[in-house]
């Protein structure tokens, strides 16, 4: 039972009288107080320092994006990353890692730049943001486009830093054209030998094709860590173009 749960069913007889409309307010209210709580204590850690794995599930527990939220270990090997990061971040696809990216990285003055292609979804990792003073996060309405072979991100490569040091790589969804593949031909040339990916879902067929790819067409290694949850790869660009 989780947290949020546990506090709802403290309410005991109260709690079903309450109408339905009541008790999914309530529960919003108390999604949203955890995720303030734990954004404050991210916040308030030392500089460099990466959150506890209790600390990543509270917020996890008040992000509460059933069925997508990242994977807790997922989540912990982004943390620790961010971090310690030393240049700019680009995220593939947006939610509960911009905050805590921004949070980590950006507070040691660099740049996290998250393509998302979803308008409302985009509106509501935006609001977040705002709401809790993340800094350095930079969030693009990124729409889906043809490459030829594949789909993938249109990023406005015009405003965005010439390299990044690390990618968070949790989109586009599955069911694109050629997956997450786009990520290397598009963005290749602004992601410099010894560039980390953490691709998420790496388990999946789409992802492990991309990553092969990857190997093949532009010399990037990677190694695959397995979670509860399936598999995320951490890869390594190479000098390969």
């Amino acid at each position: 039972m989780s947290v949020i749960n546990r506090v709802l069913e403290g309410f005991g007889p109260v709690k079903r009288l309450m109408p339905a409309g009541v008790k999914r307010a309530a529960r919003q209210a108390l999604l949203e107080q955890t995720l303030r709580r734990a954004v404050r204590k991210v916040a308030a850690l030392p500089e460099g320092e990466a959150p506890s794995r209790e600390l990543l599930a509270e917020l996890l527990t008040g992000w509460s994006n059933d069925g997508f939220a990242a994977d807790l270990d997922y989540l912990e090997e982004v943390a620790r990353r961010a971090g310690r990061v030393e240049g700019h971040v680009l995220e593939c696809g947006s939610g509960l890692t911009t905050l805590l990216v921004g949070l980590l990285a950006g507070r040691r003055g660099f740049e996290t730049w998250s393509l998302e292609h979803h308008p409302e979804w985009h509106a509501r990792v935006g609001a977040a943001l705002a709401e809790h003073n993340v800094p350095r996060a930079r969030l693009a309405l990124a729409p889906l486009k043809s490459y030829g072979e594949f789909s993938w991100y249109d990023p406005p490569l015009a405003e965005m830093p010439d390299a990044f040091q690390l990618v968070v790589c949790d989109g586009p969804p599955w069911t694109t054209p050629g997956g997450r593949y786009g990520l290397l031909p598009v963005m290749h040339g602004r992601l410099p030998e010894g560039a980390l990916v953490l691709l998420d879902d790496a388990n999946r067929p789409e992802e492990q094709e991309a990553l092969q790819r990857w190997s093949d067409e532009y010399g990037v290694t990677f190694e695959m860590r397995e979670t509860g949850e399936g598999a995320y790869a951490v890869a390594a660009c190479g000098g390969k173009k």
